[in-house]
């Protein structure tokens, strides 16, 4: 039971280090600019709160993926059932 509660602690963090990259990365994909030749304080805001939903997508996916590889894993014959 210690191990497993460590290895979700583990995972936990690898997460949050994984799902700031890759929250960069979405938001570089949207290829956001201004009308303006400076960015305003309102798209600053928004450009925030993007990155912040990016980041909280990110860390949600990693989960997900990893619950499904898990699963995949478990469920194909062959596999050792005993390894979690």
């Amino acid at each position: 039971m210690k191990q497993l509660i460590l290895r979700e602690i583990l995972w936990f963090f690898i997460s949050l280090i994984l799902a700031v990259p890759l929250g960069f990365v979405f938001l570089s994909f949207m290829k956001l600019s201004s009308a303006a030749p400076s960015v305003n304080d309102l798209e600053k805001l928004f450009v925030i709160q993007l990155l912040i939903v990016s980041f909280f997508v990110a860390f949600f996916a990693i989960y997900v993926v990893r619950l499904v590889v898990y699963a995949i894993k478990k469920w194909l014959p062959g596999s050792d059932s005993h390894q979690p």
